[in-house]
């Protein structure tokens, strides 16, 4: 058809844009390279503070998150101040492709994080087949495609999310290859190789059912970009704590180079194959950097910060005198001859201290789950929360002392801010009173390990950072276009995430039904000459 419009997207999961774009500069990944001088270039919007957790449900959805619910894995549940697992309740949703199907066009979608197959496609849809998040397991629609996948393609070898110790809700390659609190020089070697031979695999599978249809949009995403940034940049981060040189030589080099140059082979050999009259897309969704915050203190800070604001102790308070005689009386009755087990009921029934759901309904703010990039604190508010102590006429005043507070903390380690800032969450996104998003954002100071803060408020606070992961995002997100109304390396207007998804419907020739993103100009229909712009980097 002389004046059909097709196109073809891949997505490179966390692949950070300004580390893509040095390696492409480097001649890493010499397809990215040309791609970048051939095509034209946007910034990509993140949702602020919760793009961690958002910006695919956003991308599929064309939903903001006040819209699709979904901003962290876990979050804590209103009714009762307890953790709970959020796995995406988007089955209701319909993905902006659904609606292309719908449509009559034929549409295949590979691997978008967070997603599920809610229905029957013209076309196919495959789910968590390689991916860094896992909620729904590897499936896929039509009925039997997964089997076909799994035979012609095998699993992921590190993605799959068969670990016998893995919890729902998390990510595979956080257990893969890891016996112990951190991986061994082996096993950091084998988590590389099964890397490199997942996104071998995805390239194959990518290309193969690429070919096999004729597709008017053709979506597939790679995860090991993601995962292979939070569990090893500090072997590509020579200034990193925790870099080793040994072990990155028995790795044969730097591991993100190394599947940054897979993943920049794959894209090569879609572009070779991929019609000529399609659209190329290449979405590099988020950024990666160290993994330096102080989301593991951030708990203790604010049972600290809301203590002084009650009571003006500067320190953690003492046992007191119940916890002093409960010592006691536990000495005197093991003396005694009375029995563990009914000297352990009558500590419990007397002397317990609250749990940890009923230690947060009794304060006035709380760590809310928000991943780690950005702290999240929530505040205990009457007629929202069930036991709620912070009336509405006290918001405002309490988040500037929680801000104050939170801005004289100071890393022990570097004299540095721990905190760059704090934003009210409902500067940038509507609220509900159902909603679990947090009420402010942290930004952590974060170009070295904080580990030990002080302030006149908290005192002194120390803990390890202590977890596998030594990556964790940045919101920068890259948009790169090749194809008719696309100049060569022209930087175009910027767009949200989530106006992605009804630009690419736009240029099919669909208008998507409510949805909150908008077409783009310029992505959404070809014109003769793009709005000019001197050659940028994105960073």
């Amino acid at each position: 058809m002389k004046n059909r419009r097709r196109v073809v997207m891949i997505g490179l999961d966390a692949c950070d844009p300004a580390l893509a774009q040095r390696f492409a500069a480097e001649g890493v990944m010499p397809n990215l390279a040309r791609l970048l001088e051939t095509g034209a270039r946007a910034p990509v919007e993140n949702p602020v503070g919760l793009f961690v957790g958002s910006l695919w449900v956003n991308f599929g959805t064309a939903l903001r998150p006040e819209r699709h619910g979904f901003h962290c894995w876990n979050e804590i549940e209103p009714a009762t101040y307890e953790y709970r697992l959020n796995t995406p309740s988007i089955a209701h949703l319909p993905q902006f492709w659904d609606q292309l199907s719908d449509a009559g066009k034929r549409v295949a979608v590979i691997d978008v994080p967070h997603m599920i197959a809610n229905a029957p496609l013209n076309g196919f849809q495959i789910v968590e087949w390689g991916c860094h998040d896992k909620h729904h397991g590897f499936h896929a629609s039509p009925a039997g495609m997964a089997k076909l996948v799994e035979g012609d393609f095998g699993l992921h070898p590190a993605l799959k999310g068969e670990h016998p110790y893995a919890p729902a809700d998390t990510a595979p390659d956080d257990w893969v290859h890891r016996a112990g609190r951190l991986r061994t020089q082996d096993e950091e070697c084998a988590l590389l190789r099964d890397m490199l031979a997942g996104a071998e695999q995805k390239r194959r599978m990518t290309t193969t059912l690429m070919r096999e249809g004729d597709w008017d949009l053709f979506l597939s995403v790679f995860g090991e970009s993601h995962s292979i940034g939070h569990q090893q940049w500090h072997l590509h981060d020579e200034r990193h704590p925790r870099h080793d040189a040994q072990t990155v030589a028995a790795m044969g080099g730097d591991p993100l180079a190394q599947v940054y140059a897979a993943l920049d082979r794959a894209l090569g050999e879609i572009e070779e194959r991929a019609p000529k009259d399609a659209l190329l897309l290449v979405y590099l969704s988020h950024g990666m950097g160290p993994h330096f915050d102080g989301d593991h203190l951030l708990e203790e800070i604010l049972v600290r910060l809301d203590r002084h604001g009650r009571t003006g102790a500067a320190a953690p308070a003492d046992p007191g005198p119940a916890a002093s005689a409960g010592s006691g009386l536990r000495r005197i009755a093991a003396a005694v001859g009375v029995p563990k087990s009914l000297r352990a009921w009558v500590g419990r029934t007397l002397f317990a201290r609250p749990s940890a759901a009923e230690a947060r309904a009794r304060r006035r703010f709380f760590k809310e789950p928000n991943n780690t990039v950005y702290g999240g604190v929530r505040l205990n508010l009457m007629g929202r929360e069930p036991k709620g102590c912070v009336r509405p006429e006290e918001v405002d005043a309490l988040i500037a002392e929680i801000t104050e507070g939170l801005l004289e903390l100071v890393n022990v380690d570097t004299g540095k801010p721990v905190i760059r800032g704090v934003e009210r969450c409902d500067c940038w996104h509507k609220r509900s009173p159902t909603d679990t998003m947090p009420d402010l954002f942290l930004d952590w100071e974060r170009s070295s390990l904080i580990e030990t803060v002080s302030s006149p408020r908290i005192g002194t606070l120390h803990g390890r950072y202590t977890h596998w992961r030594t990556g964790d995002h940045r919101p920068a997100g890259l948009l790169l276009a090749k194809g008719e109304g696309c100049a060569p390396a022209v930087r175009m207007p910027g767009l949200a995430v989530e106006d992605i998804g009804p630009s690419i419907a736009a240029r099919l020739g669909i208008e998507l039904r409510d949805v909150d993103g908008r077409a783009s100009d310029w992505l959404a229909r070809p014109v003769a000459q793009p709005e000019a712009g001197a050659p940028a980097s994105i960073s």
